[in-house]
């Protein structure tokens, strides 16, 4: 790999790092739930033109965008790095998502720089894809056919260690909605029947399971409407449980195992159930290992220390839309500890995320994808490696599951 270019890269990030934190801070100071993230488009958007990319804005979804540098006619390689910018419920920005679009950015940035230096490297694409809180917002672009002609893609996120290739984990959402009867709580209760109760059986039901289930699997709910006042027999009640696991094969049993928890607290209680598996399940997302290993190598050149705890490595940071994209092109997603003990999803976790300790390591993460694509752009037997094992890897890979009910 050419060590100018290497240079070039590099200094381009290193020279814009004070831009890049601002533009962290506006989206962490301004916290936007899925597909409402406005402000965060328009600050992205805006930075990516001014840095001379080719932007078109509200692209696939009102707070999508794709921003393009790079020739356009088939020579070189084509690179992708996705930015997430939405925030959690009263928690803001507990995932790091302000962190995860900074990196990708810088990485774009140096990527820009190099193929300024050679244009027939290729081009980069950056997407901005709204909504992975729940919205799935990559899955809309990859049903518009957004990655059609992209070799591959990146995304960092933002965690408490560094590792190459986090697992994460298939998910299911499910609504389950019981129906009883209303009726005055203390002067006929035995007119009614207790929507609550099938709620409160049901997650009792789950609770009971779990013991039965294997440690890699994982749901989780909660009762989002549990009735109206006390003295009224709940006739509606709802909740909504997250069903998660490693393998396809796996979700699929645990999907069984749920409507049996679903279907019997019903029984129960004489009430009816009715229950809706959402659209936009996530996949897990399949590491190319020739882009996590060269990410590995330019990152620990860049001075990141990996885990070498196996518990670490095997432990589920989660599930994301970025495995669907996996499951499409090539794709590499590594963790960056953004030098924090705390758990994401938390209050301590959205404050790491804005602390000045998170700039550096940051920085070194981008630095580490635009040397990895810049590498894969300068050797076209990498680029067939990566091409070769995807393509060895989708024809072994088990049909993926839709978000329908399958066992009514």
């Amino acid at each position: 790999m050419s060590g100018d270019l290497s240079s070039v890269c590099c200094k381009a990030i290193d020279d814009t790092k004070d831009s890049l934190n601002h533009l962290s801070a506006e989206i962490w100071s301004n916290p936007e739930l899925a597909f409402q993230e406005t402000h965060a488009h328009n600050v992205l958007t805006d930075f990516l033109e001014n840095k001379g990319f080719q932007v078109e804005r509200n692209y696939i979804k009102k707070t999508g965008f794709r921003a393009v540098y790079g020739s356009g006619d088939g020579e070189g390689v084509h690179v992708c790095v996705m930015c997430e910018y939405d925030a959690l419920p009263s928690l803001g920005h507990a995932a790091g998502r302000n962190l995860s679009s900074e990196a990708s950015v810088a990485a774009a940035l140096g990527i820009q720089a190099a193929i300024k230096q050679q244009q027939k490297l290729g081009k980069v694409t950056v997407l901005g894809t709204p909504a992975t809180e729940g919205g799935g917002g990559k899955l809309d672009m990859i049903n518009e056919g957004c990655f059609d002609g992209i070799d591959f893609a990146m995304l960092a996120q933002p965690l408490n260690e560094n590792i190459a290739a986090p697992v994460t984990l298939n998910i299911l959402r499910v609504r389950v909605k019981y129906s009883g009867k209303a009726a005055h709580a203390s002067t006929q209760p035995w007119e009614g029947k207790n929507a609550l109760d099938a709620a409160v059986a049901c997650y009792s039901n789950v609770a009971l399971m779990r013991q039965q289930i294997k440690p890699t699997w994982k749901i989780n709910g909660i009762i989002t409407n549990g009735g109206l006042k006390p003295n009224i027999i709940p006739e509606e009640t709802e909740m909504l449980f997250y069903l998660r696991a490693p393998e396809q094969t796996d979700l699929m049993f645990l999907q069984q195992r749920a409507t049996a928890c679903f279907v019997a607290a019903a029984k129960a209680t004489g009430c009816e159930v009715n229950f809706e598996f959402l659209d936009k399940p996530y996949h897990n997302v399949v590491h190319n290992s020739v882009l996590a290993n060269l990410y590995k190598k330019h990152a620990e050149a860049q001075g990141l220390q990996f885990s070498t705890d196996e518990e670490v490595l095997q432990s589920s940071t989660g599930s994301t839309d970025m495995g669907n994209v996996s499951h499409v092109i090539p794709c590499v997603y590594p963790a960056f500890d953004i030098k924090t003990q705390a758990p994401i999803h938390t209050q301590a976790f959205t404050e790491a995320s804005s602390a000045p300790a998170a700039q550096q390591p940051v920085l070194q993460c981008a630095q580490a994808m635009a040397m990895t694509a810049l590498e894969v752009m300068q050797q076209s037997q990498l680029m067939s490696d990566i091409r070769n094992e995807f393509e060895t890897a989708n024809d072994a890979r088990t049909p993926v599951i839709s978000g329908t009910n399958p066992f009514p």
